[in-house]
C-alpha cells in the first residue's frame, strides 16, 4: 500500500476531489450541497462516512476517507479523513488494518504536521487506547493557541474553545505530571461543566433523576424525529422543511434538543423519550389515516397510535453525558446534542 503523509500531500484542487468522489457513486445531494457551500465540504463528507459506517457500509466508509484523504484541497480536511481512517481501520480488528492504522497515527503524530482540529479528535481516540503519552501530545497541539495566552487572558473565553485544556488536563493527571497554570483554568471549566449538567438534570439541592413524584408518576412525552439514515430522502421528498433542515441533519437534531430542553423545562414532570423513524413508515400511516405527511403533528401522532411503552426505538432523554447522543451521530452526548455551545 502507498504511503500517504496527511499533512504534505501534493495540493489538489476542489476539481480533483469532485471527480474522486463521483467515481464512488455520492448521492447527487451531497455533491450539491458540496458545490453550494465549499467551505462545509469536509464536515458534510464526514457526516456521510458516519452514516455509511453506521448502516454496516466499511468498505465504502473507507474508500471515501481514503478519497478525502488523497484528494481533498484543505491538509486539515485531509488529516480529518486520516484520523477518521485509523479509527475505522481499528475497528475492523485484522492484523494488517491495525498495522496500517498504526502508520497512518505515526504520520500525524510527526512533529509539526498535525493541525489543531485533527489533534483534538485523534487525542480522544488515543486517550480511549489509554495512550496518555501521545493523547497528550495531541491535546498540546489542540489547546497550542490557547497555551500562548496567559491563563489569567483567557477569562473571556467560552468554555466550548477551552474544551483543548480541560483534554489536556485529564491526560496530564493520568500522567501524574504536576499542574500548571493553565491547569487551574480547565479545572475551572470542568467545574462549572459539572456544575451545570448538575443544575440541567434536577439533581443540585433536590431529588435525583430517578425519584418520581408521588401520584400516578410523570407523564410520558415522546418526540419524534427522522434518522440520519432518512434525513436526506424526506428531505428530498419535502417531509422536512425549514432552516435548520436545510442546514443538514446536525442542525436538525440540534434544534429539536433545543426544543426538548425548552419543553423540559415547562413541563419538569414529564418524562421525555425521543424515537428516530423512517420515511415509509411515515408515508404508510398517513396514506391509512389520510393525513399530510408533512405536516408537523404526523410523526408526532405516528408515535402516539403505534408506539407501543416497550418499543425498542424509544431512546430516554436526555442520556447521560458520557453517553451516545440520541440522534445517532456515534458521539458522545456532552460533544454532540448536549454540547454547551447547543444552549
Amino acid at each position: 500500500m502507498t504511503d500517504h503523509d496527511p499533512a504534505t500531500a501534493p495540493a489538489s484542487d476542489g476539481a480533483s476531489l469532485m471527480a474522486a468522489l463521483r467515481e464512488l457513486g455520492l448521492s447527487d445531494r451531497l455533491l450539491k450541497d458540496m458545490t453550494d457551500d465549499p467551505e462545509r465540504a469536509g464536515s458534510l463528507l464526514m457526516e456521510s462516512v458516519a452514516d455509511l459506517d453506521r448502516t454496516e457500509r466499511g468498505d465504502q466508509a473507507r474508500r471515501l476517507l481514503e478519497t478525502v484523504r488523497d484528494h481533498a484541497p484543505a491538509p486539515e480536511d485531509r488529516q480529518h479523513a486520516s484520523v477518521r481512517l485509523a479509527r475505522l481501520l481499528r475497528e475492523g480488528r485484522g492484523v494488517r488494518d491495525e498495522a496500517e492504522a498504526e502508520r497512518i497515527t505515526a504520520e500525524l503524530l510527526r512533529p509539526g504536521h498535525l493541525a489543531e482540529g485533527p489533534a483534538q479528535i485523534l487525542g480522544e481516540d488515543l486517550q480511549k487506547l489509554e495512550r496518555w503519552d501521545e493523547a497528550l501530545h495531541c491535546h498540546n497541539v489542540a489547546a497550542r493557541r490557547l497555551l500562548a495566552e496567559p491563563p489569567e487572558e483567557l477569562a473571556d473565553e467560552s468554555d466550548l474553545s477551552l474544551a483543548p485544556l480541560v483534554s489536556r488536563l485529564l491526560a496530564r493527571m493520568k500522567l501524574g505530571l504536576p499542574l500548571d497554570a493553565h491547569d487551574d483554568v480547565a479545572m475551572a471549566v470542568a467545574r462549572r461543566q459539572v456544575e451545570g449538567a448538575l443544575e440541567f438534570s434536577g439533581e443540585e439541592g433536590g431529588a435525583g433523576p430517578e425519584e418520581e413524584p408521588e401520584g400516578d408518576g410523570p407523564d410520558r412525552e415522546v418526540e419524534a424525529l427522522y434518522s440520519r439514515e432518512a434525513f436526506d430522502e424526506a428531505r428530498d421528498r419535502g417531509l422536512l422543511t425549514g432552516e435548520a433542515a436545510e442546514h443538514g441533519a446536525d442542525a436538525y437534531y440540534r434544534a429539536a434538543e433545543r426544543t426538548l430542553r425548552e419543553r423540559a423545562r415547562k413541563h419538569p414532570g414529564a418524562r421525555w423519550s425521543v424515537v428516530l423513524h423512517g420515511v415509509e413508515e411515515i408515508a404508510e400511516f398517513t396514506e391509512r389515516l389520510g393525513l399530510g405527511p408533512a405536516d408537523g403533528e404526523t410523526a408526532l401522532d405516528w408515535a402516539e397510535l403505534e408506539l407501543t411503552e416497550d418499543d425498542p426505538r424509544l431512546r430516554s432523554w436526555p442520556p447521560g453525558r458520557n453517553e451516545a447522543c440520541w440522534c445517532g451521530s456515534d458521539r458522545k452526548y456532552k460533544k454532540c446534542c448536549g454540547s454547551p455551545s447547543n444552549r
